[in-house]
């Protein structure tokens, strides 16, 4: 009996950790879809959106400080508005060559980590949970707040975007653009504007990933690289370019990790659930809801 309490105690703070991936995977498959772009700096971007949701949580702008939901919600919007720019700026890059983009995500990521430690130092800060830091108990089982909270927004976000993209008239042409460019041109969709919401809400919902994680990692500029890495190869296991499959991907990888962690041992963990991921990708190699995707230009 108590085995299996151990077991479900894992696997739920796996699906806590494995939705902040998920949230992360989505901007990565959202934004290959849109462009055929590997978003390679997706972890610095989960960094700067942490920090400026967090800068006015921790009232380090002029002093002015907010809720966290206020803070929260400043974050997401600061980090999509980011999101636009970049796509103007890598859609010059794919006019040239789509290796450019590529380059310029990975050059983009090292920008990023290095301007946030000019500007808030290396050494980063922790941040108050808004709920109760008092585990919920359930039998033998305990069950942090602050995850409790993560798993239910980012599943709020997730069906919010759904019914964005399966409902609204700006949803339903950016699947047609992703889907076929040329072909949602000549019905007059405005590709670029679609790019660009694509951007804004892969952005927007890598800041909420972080600022959600904020109270239970320590946040600093070296944040993001493991997350990046680690959201990635759960798009790629779900199969890149799939919402569902970047959802799946994501609370999967984090599973694994967390068994893998619990099971076997921390030190190996990043090792072993990799090798997962490589094993399932030998037999599935489009992901577990893969399909596959026409190269943009």
């Amino acid at each position: 009996m108590r085995e299996l309490s151990v077991l479900v105690q894992t696997i739920i703070g796996g699906i806590g950790i494995g939705s902040l991936y998920a949230l992360v995977a989505l901007s990565t498959s959202m934004i290959y879809r849109s462009m055929g772009l590997i978003n390679f700096a997706n972890g610095s971007i989960y960094m700067v959106g942490t920090y400026l949701g967090m800068i006015w949580y921790r009232g380090m702008v002029m002093g002015l400080q907010f809720s966290y939901w206020v803070s929260f919600i400043i974050g997401i919007l600061l980090c999509a508005g980011f999101g636009v720019v970049m796509e103007r700026v890598f859609r010059k890059l794919a006019d040239v060559d789509l290796r450019n983009m590529l380059l310029g995500t990975i050059g983009l990521g090292f920008i990023l980590d290095n301007l946030m430690i000019i500007i808030f130092g290396a050494e980063g800060f922790a941040v108050k949970s808004p709920v109760s830091s008092k585990p919920i108990i359930l039998g033998s089982i305990r069950i942090l707040p602050q995850n409790i909270l993560l798993v239910t927004v980012a599943a709020i976000l997730v069906i919010a975007l759904q019914i964005f993209l399966t409902k609204s008239k700006t949803g339903k042409a950016m699947r047609a653009s992703a889907q076929d460019r040329d072909i949602a041109r000549t019905m007059g969709i405005h590709v670029n504007q679609s790019n660009a919401i694509t951007f804004a809400i892969g952005f927007g919902l890598s800041a909420a990933a972080g600022i959600l994680a904020a109270p239970i990692v320590y946040v600093n500029p070296a944040m993001g690289s493991a997350v990046g890495t680690k959201a990635f190869a759960g798009a790629v296991l779900g199969g890149l370019g799939n919402i569902p499959g970047a959802i799946l991907g994501g609370v999967s990888f984090g599973i694994i990790e967390a068994i893998s962690a619990g099971y076997i041992s921390s030190q190996y963990t990043k090792g072993i659930s990799f090798i997962i991921v490589l094993v399932v990708l030998m037999f599935m190699p489009s992901g577990i809801l893969g399909e596959k995707q026409v190269d943009k230009v």
